[in-house]
């Protein structure tokens, strides 16, 4: 293969991230080997996640013309099958050139023998008609028109019956970037108009604050991000750190901060006063929150490695403690792929459990009598949400769940231990927030 290759990239980053790799890294470490740059970056990074997002869909087209079925072929085999078909399929791609070009990829990659395999099944499944496809049942259905594995399809059809394909289908935020403005610099009209000027379209949010931008390339390239006047962070994400309310010169506690837009958020809110800890439990995450804060021009942030799962008397007694825990991440599979794929068994399940319900213990003792605790996910699991706080509340009667002043959007679920987003009611990403008071 001579010269920069897009589709190319698309597949070697496909075939590492198929032996079990995290999708943005793997794709990272993929585009800067091989000098990708401008269009043929972008071309080679929408190939690449169209390809994860759909996956479970191109597998089933491409199997009806595979008697011996796809994980019989080679992997880069697979891969080129599966990224021309999603070119053809979702990117506008002609399936002409789709299919021809999967089979110079075929030879270039020294598979020529499969190249007419490879000819002749895309040639048939670029016209295959999905509507006439029939199920063997609701969790296999939902696993092909939704591109989830079984799992997550079991879980959706359990928990969510009536929207379970709808959630997988669905692209929140309007499929735009949510970016947060700054309000030390800006406001959400006037940043508008900057990105406007710029030729990405842009309109306030649903959040207050909030801006949805529709951007050509990166987000991060141009001069507003460079200088601070916005963050990218996920709507419902804001509104979680919102729910904190942190006040001008108080003692604010971000347990589980990586990568940082809480952290920021929370900074803007103080207004460069009081003290602001930001933690996360592994070094490198901490040096992504560090680099916000920086690009930010923040002072009052202090950034620490540490286990929020155990206590550590260096830690502050906090006014205020966010804690945006690990959790599933099934409120976000229109943005991580690769969650649509995960196996959830019981045994990582309850450790997942376990770190949370450690970790608001842990939150528990550092904060302040009348302070403000604030537990969010981005899942839509009752075990990991509502559950998670009655529980909590159970070991800690002297925590009460509290209303926020901050206004939650339409189709938000506000119930007895906590606010729901689901992404076909709100629009937003799915996720649980819950505000807890300490008695004083």
């Amino acid at each position: 293969m001579s010269g920069p290759n897009p589709r190319a990239a698309a597949v070697s980053a496909l075939v590492k991230q198929e032996q079990d790799g995290f999708s943005n890294l793997v794709l990272d470490a993929e585009l800067k080997r091989q000098q990708l740059e401008g269009r043929d970056k972008e071309f080679a990074s929408a190939i690449f996640y169209t390809v994860l997002e759909h996956r479970g869909t191109l597998d089933y087209m491409l199997g009806q013309f595979l008697p011996k079925g796809l994980a019989k072929l080679d992997a880069p085999v697979r891969e080129i099958l599966r990224s021309a078909l999603a070119q053809a399929r979702y990117m506008q791609v002609p399936a002409s050139a789709a299919v021809n070009e999967a089979v110079k990829l075929t030879r270039a990659f020294r598979k020529s023998s499969a190249a007419g395999l490879v000819n002749a099944v895309l040639r048939r499944a670029c016209t295959y008609d999905l509507s006439t496809a029939r199920f063997r049942n609701e969790t296999e259905r939902l696993m092909v028109l939704g591109s989830a594995g079984k799992d997550v399809a079991d879980f959706l059809r359990i928990h969510y019956p009536d929207e379970a394909l709808g959630i997988l289908t669905y692209a929140a935020d309007g499929g735009r970037t949510s970016l947060r403005v700054n309000p030390l610099k800006t406001d959400a009209a006037t940043l508008c108009e900057k990105l406007a000027a710029l030729g990405a379209a842009a309109e306030p949010g649903l959040v207050p604050g909030s801006v949805l931008a529709a951007f050509e390339g990166s987000p991060a390239e141009n001069a507003w991000f460079r200088q601070g006047y916005y963050h990218v962070e996920g709507q419902a994400s804001q509104l979680a750190a919102l729910c904190v309310e942190a006040k001008p010169g108080e003692t604010v506690l971000d347990l589980c901060a990586a990568p940082g837009g809480k952290t920021l958020l929370l900074a803007e809110e103080m207004q460069g006063t009081g003290r602001l800890v930001s933690c996360d439990a592994a070094e490198n995450r901490v040096r992504l929150i560090r680099t916000a804060v920086e690009r930010m021009g923040f002072a009052n942030v202090e950034t620490l490695c540490n286990d929020a799962t155990r206590q550590n008397p260096s830690l502050p007694q906090a006014d205020r403690i966010l804690v945006d825990a690990p959790c599933s991440g099934l409120g976000i599979l229109a943005k991580k792929p690769d969650i649509r794929y995960k196996t959830l068994d019981k045994a990582r399940h309850d450790e997942l459990l376990a770190t949370q319900s450690a970790i608001l213990d842990t939150a528990a003792s550092l904060l302040k009598a009348g302070g403000r605790l604030v537990y969010s996910t981005c899942t839509i699991d009752p075990a990991e949400n509502e559950e998670q706080v009655a529980a909590f509340l159970a070991r800690h009667p002297e925590f009460s769940v509290v209303t926020s002043e901050v206004p939650f959007p339409a189709g938000m679920t506000v119930g007895e231990h906590g606010a729901l987003s689901v992404p076909t009611r709100t629009g937003m990403d799915g996720f649980f927030l819950c505000a807890m008071q300490k008695a004083q």
